[in-house]
């Protein structure tokens, strides 16, 4: 089951502030831990942060580290939940206007 950390250190353990609405994580290979920094939004609720979906998802899973966290371990990411899994959200493509030409 997740553990929770204190508020004080998760955005220094993670490395990156608390977003309005997105979970961010970071995944510590030396460690062999995955910390996740809810969502304001989520911190807000009341909810129980370890009954959260994101902490959910780690807890059935844990984390591919030779699949989607291949090569983003030990840095912050955007987090998503695919097909259950636990994963760092794909980029966002920038949006870009269509030409006349």
């Amino acid at each position: 089951m997740s553990e929770l950390v204190p508020t004080s250190e998760i955005e220094r353990l993670v490395g990156a502030p608390r977003h309005e609405t997105e979970h961010m994580g970071r995944a510590v290979s030396s460690k062999q831990v995955v910390y996740v920094l809810h969502s304001q939004e989520c911190f807000d609720s009341g909810v129980d942060l370890r009954d959260c979906p994101f902490s959910l998802a780690l807890d059935e899973f844990g984390i591919d580290t030779d699949g989607a966290w291949c090569g983003r371990e030990d840095e912050a990411v955007v987090l998503d939940i695919v097909d259950g899994e636990l994963v760092p959200a794909l980029p966002k493509e920038p949006v870009t206007e269509a030409s006349d030409d």
